[in-house]
């Protein structure tokens, strides 16, 4: 589903970002993004996304190859759902956010409307639907925010950081909603915990590069790899 081979990125400081990285996430799989701050998960969901240049290497998503041509389908097939959920909830109204990506893709307004109805029943935030999403606590925002990335059906979920901040009550929930998520998800986190239960397998990375892949339960469990990697 994501294909990623031999990925250079740099910022526009010259910075290098990603350097060499390949990875590849199949479909349907759940993939925990791992890594001290500063290893690059941030950096390659830019650069997956068409957010910073690449360098060299390539990224494809569902056999589409990231190019400025095909800049808008790769958006398409690969949803975001961001740390901060208010650099992503920005209308007057919950049903306003949720319905914002059909409405963006010419979706008809009584298709839209229906869509929107049902998502949101779906993501049990029908009855937020006329609230602001700057007054929700975050937990409810983080549900909100999935809730519209996921109503555009993409091929791929992109989360970045989905439990942080939240309080144990939110964060079981939504774990247990990206847990149930029936389509391919990469994620990055420091929840060791939630990437243990709901991500099979992880990737590694440490100063841009892949540093490790493979099962979750393993990988967590070799105290030296984790040392190095910032990670313990």
């Amino acid at each position: 589903m994501i294909s990623i081979e031999n990925l250079s990125v740099r910022y526009p400081d010259g910075t290098l970002a990603i350097n060499g990285l390949s990875l590849e996430i199949k479909d349907g799989e759940s993939c925990a993004l791992l890594g001290e701050n500063g290893a690059g998960k941030s950096s390659l969901f830019k650069a997956i996304l068409g957010l910073l240049p690449i360098e060299s290497g390539k990224i494809a998503i569902g056999g589409v190859e990231l190019t400025p041509k095909n800049l808008r389908e790769i958006r398409k097939m690969a949803g975001m759902v961001f740390q901060n959920s208010d650099d992503q909830l920005f209308s007057a109204t919950v049903e306003d956010d949720v319905s914002f990506g059909l409405r963006n893709c010419g979706v008809p307004e009584s298709e839209t409307r229906e869509k929107c109805a049902s998502a949101m029943e779906k993501f049990l935030v029908s009855h937020l639907k006329g609230r602001s999403p700057q007054r929700l606590s975050d937990g409810e925002k983080k549900r909100v925010a999935i809730c519209a990335t996921v109503i555009t059906e993409p091929k791929a979920l992109l989360l970045d950081e989905p439990t942080a901040q939240l309080d144990p009550r939110a964060r079981r929930e939504i774990s247990e909603l990206i847990g149930n998520l029936n389509l391919t998800r990469l994620i990055a986190t420091h929840d060791l915990d939630f990437a243990k239960k709901y991500c099979p397998t992880c990737a590694i990375l440490r100063n841009g590069k892949l540093r490790a892949r493979g099962a979750t339960s393993e990988l967590l469990a070799d105290g030296a790899l984790m040392l190095e990697c910032g990670l313990a």
